[in-house]
C-alpha cells in the first residue's frame, strides 16, 4: 500500500519540480542574470568555472532532484494524515494537504528570511543565513505540529469543528509569531536596487508556488484514478473467488 504512495509521490514531484523549473526559467532567468551584470559592473564578478548555460541545466536538473525527494515526503505524510484531511476524496485532501505544505515549508521561512539573487548579497554570511533558514523551517514545521495535536485534543472533546479549526490555526500563527521575534534578522545588508530584490523574491515565491500546486493536484489526480481503479476490480477476483460454471 505505500508503495503506491511512494510511486505517485515521485511522478507528482517530478510534475512538481518540471512546473518550478520552467516558472523559474520563464520569469526568473531575467532577474538572475540582471543581479549578475550588477554584481560585474561592482567589480564584484569572477570567471565562472560553468557558462550560465550550464548552471541553468544544473539548476532544473537539481530542482528535479529535490522536487522528487519532496514528493516521496509528501506522499509518506499524505499517508499518514490522509484520515484526518477535509475533502470528499483524495484530490481534494491533497491540493489541502499541499496547500498546508507550501505554507509551512515556503512561505513561513520565506517571510522571515526573503531570499536574494545568488549574486546578491555577502558570501561570509552564507552559513549564518542557511542556519537561520534550517532554524525557522524546524519552528515552522514544530508549530504545525502542535497545531494538529491541538485539533486532534479538540476533536476528541467533540468541539465544532469551525471552532477547533480556529483554535489549531490561532496556535500555529501565534507560535510562528514567537519564533519571528526569538530569531533574529537576517544578517546580510542588501545594497541592491530593492525593485531587483523583489522581483527575484516573488519569482521564487512564484517558483515555490508551481511546486506545491503541481505536486499536490497531480498526486492527487493519481490518487483518485487508483482509487477508481481499484473499485472497478470485481470483488470475486479480489477475495480469489470465482463466478465461472
Amino acid at each position: 500500500m505505500m508503495g503506491s504512495y511512494i510511486r505517485r509521490g515521485v511522478l507528482a514531484g517530478v510534475a512538481g519540480g518540471a512546473a518550478s523549473a520552467l516558472f523559474l526559467l520563464l520569469v526568473g532567468e531575467r532577474t538572475i542574470g540582471d543581479a549578475i551584470r550588477l554584481e560585474e559592473a561592482r567589480g564584484g564578478g569572477s570567471d565562472e568555472m560553468f557558462s550560465r548555460g550550464v548552471q541553468t541545466v544544473g539548476g532544473a536538473l537539481g530542482m528535479l532532484f529535490v522536487s522528487v525527494a519532496l514528493g516521496v515526503i509528501f506522499a509518506a505524510t499524505f499517508a499518514a494524515v490522509r484520515h484526518r484531511l477535509p475533502g470528499r476524496d483524495d484530490w481534494q485532501r491533497s491540493v489541502t494537504w499541499a496547500a498546508t505544505a507550501f505554507v509551512v515549508v515556503y512561505l513561513v521561512p520565506f517571510a522571515k528570511y526573503p531570499p536574494n539573487p545568488p549574486a546578491v548579497g555577502d558570501p561570509d554570511t552564507i552559513d549564518e543565513r542557511t542556519l537561520l533558514y534550517v532554524a525557522i523551517l524546524a519552528w515552522a514545521i514544530g508549530a504545525a505540529w502542535v497545531a494538529a495535536r491541538v485539533g486532534t485534543w479538540l476533536r476528541e472533546r467533540d468541539v465544532a469543528d469551525p471552532a477547533r479549526l480556529t483554535a489549531a490555526v490561532g496556535a500555529f500563527v501565534a507560535l510562528v509569531a514567537v519564533g519571528y521575534a526569538v530569531l533574529p534578522g537576517s544578517p546580510d545588508a542588501v545594497s541592491a536596487p530593492a525593485t531587483l530584490i523583489w522581483r527575484f523574491r516573488l519569482a521564487s515565491a512564484g517558483s515555490a508556488l508551481a511546486l506545491w500546486a503541481a505536486t499536490g493536484v497531480v498526486f492527487g489526480w493519481l490518487s483518485v484514478a487508483a482509487a477508481k481503479r481499484t473499485a472497478g476490480v470485481r470483488p470475486e477476483v479480489r477475495t480469489g473467488v470465482t463466478t465461472e460454471p
